[in-house]
């Protein structure tokens, strides 16, 4: 059974709480989000799945579960600055800045397991097909 927008706005409201618990069953796996701290003085939305958030999730693709890339944040980094990349390009010529500089215009992507908003976390998990709120 599909999550009802009223759903979605209750839930998008648990979410801007002090004290989050929001769980759901997405497949094999079960989703909680609960708030983290990430700094001093900043919080944000974490997505644990089973319970649990692994450094190796962030690095192994081996290893890390296959729901990672529809429930965490996708992020990409770019592997020159956009001034750099002037740099070179000033420097070579475009031509020749791609033949020193192959992956010049490549960027990095990455998943997060945090979210700064609960807009932006209820929003992507809005396209999940599978997720079942779990009631408390």
């Amino acid at each position: 059974m599909s999550i009802t927008n009223e759903q979605w706005q209750e839930i998008e409201k648990k979410l801007k709480g002090i004290y989050p618990c929001v769980k759901f069953k997405f497949g094999e796996y079960q989703l909680s989000i609960a708030r983290v701290k990430v700094s001093e003085s900043t919080f944000h939305l974490g997505v644990y799945i089973n319970g649990e958030i692994k450094g190796a999730w962030f690095s192994e693709k081996n290893e890390r579960p296959a729901c990672i890339p529809d429930v965490w944040r996708k992020r990409t980094k770019a592997m020159y600055s956009a001034k750099t990349i002037k740099e070179i390009e000033k420097a070579f010529g475009k031509r020749q800045s791609k033949k020193y500089y192959p992956d010049l215009h490549k960027k990095h992507v990455y998943y997060d397991c945090c979210f700064t908003t609960a807009a932006s976390l209820v929003r992507q998990f809005k396209k999940l097909n599978n997720l079942i709120l779990e009631t408390e």
